[in-house]
């Protein structure tokens, strides 16, 4: 199909404005296979689309190449139908660092003492395996009550420990065998449940979501009750020692020269100093924070590490928080898509930044299409993908959220729920999350990470 486009300049000035009846809008929300019904513009009012013209890649690459910034005004009335616009998708002191402890724990590493065994039998064979079922609506509401409250009684233990008064690590044990407990019911429910929580300076929530990734990498990796609650542990306290970091490095909005990097870049061993601190945390924790921003092919940060010489707890933080850090808002970015953030992260395998091993894991509980991604479908429709599928990355379990025609299913009906290796149904496109300002991959990324 050819784009009719009309090429003809208009008056406009440089600001964005919108008509009364239109809303402005970025190119990648618009669906493909759907039909418009209203003209598209530019930010400054030039026609780029006739009206009654069916959406393609091809049309949409053209008008990301014509429209400034990528962003369109269309007809309020045309949103529901080509977007997922107006969808309301139902579920539900100055620190002082100790170099001779430093030293202390890198001949730990070096001597090679950080093998983990586990002493019962895989968590895994006590989870639930739920299929094509959808969630249960009052773990959901269960669960959306405990992120709250653990967020601020994170937030209280974090203050205590930076004034180095927390006496015990209790109330983070009792966090991570809770959620041990949530998982074995429905692991996906809480992972989806914890989604996108928090701001983006937002220590104690950033952790909390990225311990429940990594516990759920850990399930999947066949460790035993203990050691994925010592995984939890450490994966909640991993950055605590980002608040000894300056503010105006944190929240920085450029690229920051390398003398501030290596500021930010200490803080694993703050981090660890602080939980040596604390008599009743596990041995094996302080270890693990202290490795997590190592790289599996050495380019990491505090000692450079690579390979197997990074303990497997902190190789497997490291996945679940780069995937957390992308899917949030940062001072100098907007959230990435879920599915822009799985093809950085397969990227960044490639590169052996991560290790491939856990990256399998990561495909095999969240697919290429992560759980809590929105996607199009080969018949028109969209989903939002609810469960992985361990029989293929690129078929997860998906909910339809909205027919071909712009209507909305019935959330009680069965049918709505959908197996995609069941059907001839294909993933034609990733959408960005509805409501949420979200960036697709770009090669930027890679910067950060």
């Amino acid at each position: 199909m050819s784009l009719d486009v009309v090429n003809k300049q208009k008056t406009s000035t440089a600001v964005e404005t919108e008509s009364p009846a239109r809303t402005t809008l970025s190119i990648d929300e618009l669906i493909i296979g759907r039909r418009t019904h209203s003209p598209i513009y530019d930010v400054k009012g030039v026609l780029l689309l006739a009206d009654n013209q069916v959406i393609t890649s091809e049309i949409k690459a053209n008008l990301k190449n014509r429209a400034e910034g990528g962003r369109i005004q269309m007809d309020e009335s045309d949103l529901s139908k080509v977007t997922l616009r107006n969808v309301e998708v139902k579920q539900v002191a100055k620190f002082q660092v100790d170099e001779t402890l430093s030293r202390k724990i890198d001949m730990i590493l070096d001597n090679g003492l950080m093998g983990v065994k586990n002493t019962g039998p895989s968590f895994s064979q006590s989870v639930v395996q739920h299929g094509r079922d959808g969630y249960d609506e009052e773990q959901t509401e269960r669960l959306a009550e405990q992120h709250a409250e653990n967020g601020k009684v994170l937030e209280e233990l974090l203050t205590e420990a930076t004034n180095g008064k927390l006496t015990d690590c209790d109330a983070v044990a009792g966090m991570a065998t809770l959620y041990l407990k949530e998982m074995s019911v429905d692991t996906d429910n809480v992972l989806t449940s914890a989604m996108g929580s928090h701001t983006p300076d937002d220590i104690a929530a950033n952790s909390l979501e990225s311990a429940l990734l990594a516990m759920a990498l850990g399930i999947e990796m066949d460790f035993d009750a203990e050691n994925i609650k010592n995984l939890g542990i450490a994966g909640l306290t991993h950055d605590w020692g980002m608040v000894h970091v300056p503010e105006e490095l944190r929240n920085a909005t450029h690229q920051l020269p390398r003398i501030d990097r290596l500021q930010i870049e200490k803080h694993p061993i703050y981090s660890m100093e602080m939980l040596q601190a604390i008599p009743t945390v596990p041995k094996i924790v302080p270890l693990i924070v202290y490795q997590v921003h190592e790289k599996y092919n050495g380019g990491g940060y505090p000692r450079g590490r690579k390979g197997n010489s990074i303990p497997i707890f902190a190789r497997i933080i490291a996945v679940a928080d780069i995937f957390i850090s992308l899917t949030s808002p940062r001072p100098w970015r907007k959230a990435v898509t879920r599915y822009g953030a799985m093809e950085c992260m397969l990227h960044l395998s490639r590169e052996r930044s991560l290790d491939p091993d856990v990256m399998r894991a990561l495909l095999r509980i969240q697919s290429l299409f992560p759980i809590g991604s929105f996607i199009t479908l080969s018949n028109g429709s969209v989903a939002r993908v609810i469960r992985a599928n361990r029989k293929d990355y690129t078929k997860p379990i998906v909910q339809i959220i909205q027919n071909a025609d712009g209507s909305t299913p019935d959330a009680q009906d069965d049918d709505a729920i959908i197996d995609l290796t069941d059907t001839e149904l294909k993933v034609e496109q990733a959408l960005p999350t509805p409501g949420v300002d979200e960036i697709p991959f770009s090669t930027d990324l890679f910067s950060e990470v």
